[in-house]
Formats: structure tokens, sequence, C-alpha cells
């Protein structure tokens, strides 16, 4: 068990609005956990007093004078990595725009601004704010370079030729199903800028993000993409070459060979959507016809159950560490002996090629 933290948690503030900025000193000043290590007003700013201040976590916003959030982020994620939550505004669309470019550049987080005193839903949304630094502020993040790829990435167990030896006696694939946390939508993006309409399964995707951001994060996606993206609903029938995301705050299911659904139950591992429940409801219908991607990501999420598909004969990849802004959920399968390769994105997505490539 992790032991509970005795030092307050250092935050650092970077937003170019006077009012903005009293509402972060205010909430953040209000809260025993916290200490509000300085304010910054632009990127540039925030760069100096990263390095000058070493927070635990940092508050970033996205438009501002000098140099912006995106900006700021990449610098802050070479120079001196540390954990970076986008807190943007749910009404402006170029906004959530910048901000999946701000995850790109190596946020860990993304987030709309608490609602100010006035709004009846101030406490709501401060308290999750706050719970969002609180959690975010114990990642341990990795440097990034300024145009980094994901490295060279061999295989952690074997050679190309043998990698999938048992799993490949399946007597055909039919699902390949991914999920991510902190950190994950770049390898997200780079999968699936990787397919298009002619690839020959159905995509499943889990991925942990605020409620609010999830249709703009399948916008995103979609200008990455050609292959078409749909968020799943109840009984949703299953396509090849298309792929089916997790709306927000709700699980998404296999419920029977071709059918998909999504469900409110409780969360699962402190998630929902929960990665783990999407990877126990494959293993349940479609058995080892799955392939299974666990990416970059905080906690455990989904490597248990990765384990398990692993075990029944199903195909499963790690995103290797190097390539992780955070190599907790993937780090966790790897240790278990979830895995039956460790690769970046990029090549977990041509690796899967080559296997459906091959006659079954």
């Amino acid at each position: 068990m992790q032991e509970k933290r005795q030092d307050k948690i250092k935050v650092l503030v970077v937003d170019d609005s006077r009012i903005s900025q009293k509402l972060y000193e205010h909430i953040i000043t209000a809260d025993e956990r916290f200490e509000l290590a300085g304010i910054a007003a632009d990127g540039e700013q925030a760069v100096e007093l990263t390095a000058k201040l070493k927070p635990d976590v940092i508050s970033m916003d996205l438009n501002m004078p000098r140099m912006d959030g995106m900006e700021a982020t990449r610098q802050i994620m070479y120079l001196h990595p540390l954990p970076v939550i986008v807190v943007s505004s749910l009404y402006d669309s170029s906004q959530q725009e910048m901000a999946f470019q701000v995850l790109e550049a190596g946020a860990v987080h993304i987030m709309p601004k608490p609602e100010g005193p006035a709004h009846p839903n101030h406490k709501r949304t401060v308290r999750q704010y706050l719970n969002a630094l609180a959690s975010m502020s114990e990642v341990k993040v990795v440097r990034r370079k300024p145009s980094a790829k994901s490295g060279a990435g061999k295989p952690l167990y074997a050679s190309n030729d043998t990698l999938f030896a048992g799993a490949e006696k399946n007597s055909s694939i039919k699902l390949l199903v991914i999920g991510a946390s902190a950190g994950g939508p770049e390898g997200v993006k780079a999968i699936l800028s990787a397919v298009g309409p002619d690839f020959p399964l159905p995509i499943l995707i889990v991925q942990h993000i605020d409620p609010h951001f999830a249709e703009a994060f399948m916008q995103w996606l979609q200008t990455h993409t050609s292959m078409p993206l749909v968020m799943c609903g109840e009984d949703t029938a299953l396509q090849p070459g298309k792929a089916y995301l997790a709306p927000g705050d709700k699980h998404l299911a296999v419920k029977s060979e071709g059918i998909i659904t999504v469900s409110t139950s409780a969360p699962l591992r402190g998630h929902r959507p929960s990665v783990s429940y999407l990877f126990s409801s494959a293993a349940k219908v479609y058995h080892n016809k799955v392939i299974a991607v666990l990416l970059s990501g905080m906690g455990t999420d989904g490597a248990e159950e990765l384990k398990h598909l692993k075990d029944i004969g199903a195909i499963t990849f790690a995103q290797n560490e190097e390539s992780c802004l955070v190599f907790g959920m993937p780090g966790e399968a790897v240790k278990i002996g979830g895995a039956c390769a460790v690769l970046p994105p990029d090549k977990i997505i041509s690796e899967i090629k080559r296997v459906l490539k091959k006659p079954n």
C-alpha cells in the first residue's frame, strides 16, 4: 500500500487572466493538501518558474501571450518533466483542439476550468479540479524530446518469427481492443493513423478522459485517420474497418459476438470507462480471438485482464517505457507477464498488421 503523502502538494498555476489567477489562488490555498508554489502569466514564465520552484504539478492554461500552453508544455516536458494538467474552456472549440495538441506535447490530463463562486456548480467543479491536481501530482512522467519518436522498439520477449507462435494458432482473430490513460492519446492516434476502412477488424477503444472532452477527443482523432470513428451507444453492431470509442463516464463492453454496448455500472479500478471492463468482456465473448493493446497510463487498469487474455491465447501488447509518458498501466502488465510483446505504438500496429496477414 502506498504511504500517505505527508508534505503539501506544490502547484504552479499558469494563466494570463488576473480573475482566473485569483480564483485558483483562493481554491488552492483553501485546501490544506496544497501549497501555491507560484503563478505564471504566460508560457515563458511558466518554463522559468518550473525550473526555479520545482512544483509537483502544473495547472496549464492554453491561450497566453509570448508563449502558449502547448509550447510551454513541450519545453517543460523536455527540460523539467513534471505532470501538466490542461485546464481549458468547454465553450471554445479552438481551445479544445489546442488542448489535444498539448496532450500530444506531454500533458497528463485535460479538464474544464472550475466555475466561479457564484456558479451553482462551483463546489463540484472545484472538488474535481483539486482531486485531479492531487492524483496527477503522483504521476511519474518521462522526459519528452522536442521531436521524439517512439523508440527503436525491439520486442522484449522474442524475435518477430516466434513472438506469437502460440497465439497464431487461433482459428481467426475477430477484434482489436485498446486501453489508454494519461499519455495515451498520442499512442491511440499513432495506431489509428496507420489504419483505414480496409482494416479487417473492428477496434474498441477506452481512453480515460474527462467526460466533457470525450466527443472532442473523437473529433480530434478523426482528423488523423481515414478509419470511421463511432461513439458507442447501447447495442451497437460491430463492423470491420471502424473504431468504436467509449463515451464519457460510461463503460464500453462486448455484449455478444458482433454487438457492443455501454453501461453506467459502478467504476471498476476507479475508472468509468474502465479498460478492465472492456478487456474482461472481450475475453468472455471472443476468448482467444482478440488482440489487446495497453498504452500509456497511470495505475493498474487493464493490466490483470491483459494477462488473462494472454493466458487464454490472445495476442497482447504493452507500450514500452521509452515511448510512454506514464509507464503505469503497461508497466504493471509487463511486471505480471501480461504482454506477448512490449513495443512503441507504431511498432505495435506494424506487428498487428503482420499477424493479420498470416494465413490461419
